[in-house]
């Protein structure tokens, strides 16, 4: 009898251990999931990380007059920025441009090429240039074609899979313009996030459904300073939905998990305060396109 006790007591303190050793390879813990939700929809809405807010920026740039030609190589101060010479499209009244970016330094490193499309209009009338004859633009159509990229910043290597928009910028004659979606803007990526003594691979898409942006319109006179500043001047909120599969990765054990979450960005002074659905609210740091912590 002696025996048996012993026997069935070793069994339920080894299935204990054995349960322990799982958990330890699948986090059960859903801070750690919206924490990395926190970290994807940071780097894909951040300026340096090569999301919204650098998205925003380039709207601004090419209602400056279509100044990517000539300001272009000097906006992002110490990225290596390169951009085609802009070609008008006389039938449709589309301009096409293509943008490359490239930074290495302690912050971050990325790589990335778009290929826009932008068109002039005066309350609604297609017009050539942002100051055609005596006609100054009132708002501008502005598409993202493709575009592809990597980035890696000291939590987050992130790859883009694929990438598609399409803005209205409008009181463009204004000191403050307003940016606001014509389509989705649709971001899916594949996002490696290295913190906790673990590595997460999050295969996901955002989607941005709502987008009502105050941004400076373009200084073609101090493009470096205006360029430098941009994040902290732009103002509004964003809103979406972030959706991916996870997997856990400790060792040689694998775990996944899937996460579909509608979130909310305000946007102010350089920062954006994000809300995740159930989720919990973290703070961005739009320069960096990283979670506060």
């Amino acid at each position: 009898m002696k025996n048996k006790k012993l026997l069935l007591v070793t069994v339920v303190i080894a299935g204990l251990f054995v349960t322990g050793c799982d958990k330890s390879t699948e986090p059960t813990d859903n801070s750690v999931l919206y924490e990395d939700a926190a970290e994807a929809i940071s780097a894909a809405v951040g300026d340096e990380s090569g999301g919204a807010t650098e998205n925003f920026a380039d709207v601004m740039i090419a209602g400056g007059g279509g100044a990517f030609a000539t300001a272009a190589p000097v906006m992002d101060g110490a990225d290596l920025v390169t951009a085609g010479t802009p070609v008008y499209d006389s039938t449709t009244g589309w301009w096409s441009v293509s943008v490359n970016r490239s930074a290495d330094n302690a912050l971050v490193h990325r790589s990335i090429t778009r290929e826009y499309r932008y068109q002039f209009q005066k309350n609604g009338t297609v017009q050539r240039n942002f100051v055609t004859g005596s006609d100054t633009a009132t708002g501008l159509k502005f598409r993202i074609v493709s575009g592809t990229g990597m980035m890696k910043n000291p939590r987050v290597s992130h790859l883009l899979t694929q990438l598609k928009g399409a803005w209205t910028s409008s009181n463009l004659n204004k000191d403050t313009v307003t940016i606001t979606l014509d389509s989705a803007y649709v971001r899916s990526s594949i996002d490696t996030i290295m913190t906790r003594n673990m590595i997460r691979t999050h295969t996901g898409t955002l989607t941005l459904n709502s987008v009502n942006i105050k941004a400076p319109r373009y200084r073609p006179s101090a493009p470096a300073q205006w360029r430098a500043n941009f994040h902290h001047a732009i103002s509004g909120t964003i809103g979406g939905n972030y959706t991916a599969t996870i997997t856990f990765q400790r060792g040689d054990s694998y775990r996944e998990r899937s996460i579909n979450r509608d979130f909310t960005v305000t946007v102010g002074e350089g920062e954006g305060a994000l809300s995740i659905n159930g989720g919990g609210n973290f703070g961005i740091d739009l320069h960096d396109g990283q979670r506060k912590q």
